[in-house]
């Protein structure tokens, strides 16, 4: 197994991109799909996406409303109740491009490490 991921080749996978890659996909899938069907209208009273006229400098992931504070909002937890157009209208998909963008981008500086290490 590791000298498959550790394989010279065109893109560098490695231990680290087990991480990053998948984590990158989720994060920027979850932006595409926030800037471009979900509203803001319901927490904040804002149009947030490109069905609502927004180009791509105003449209953005709705962010939870102030009365959630910092909540994680799982799909699953007891906000959205596996609802997914609840969780979404709660702001679910920001606390999603978070996490995962945030692990995503660990992975990336782990990768870097790996890289060089080679």
């Amino acid at each position: 197994m590791d000298d498959w991921l550790r394989r010279d080749r065109f893109v560098f996978v490695g231990w680290s991109g087990l991480l990053l890659f998948p984590c990158a996909y989720f994060a920027l899938g979850g932006w595409f799909t926030g800037t471009t069907f979900v509203t803001s209208w319901y927490t904040h009273g804002l149009a947030s996406s490109y069905l609502e006229g927004c180009n791509f400098l105003t449209a953005a992931v709705s962010t939870p409303a102030n009365s959630l504070a910092h909540s994680l909002l799982l799909l699953w937890g007891p906000e959205a109740q596996g609802d997914f157009t609840r969780w979404c209208q709660l702001g679910g998909l920001w606390t999603f491009v978070a996490l995962h963008g945030a692990f995503a981008l660990i992975g990336f500086m782990l990768r870097h490490k790996e890289y060089h290490h080679i």
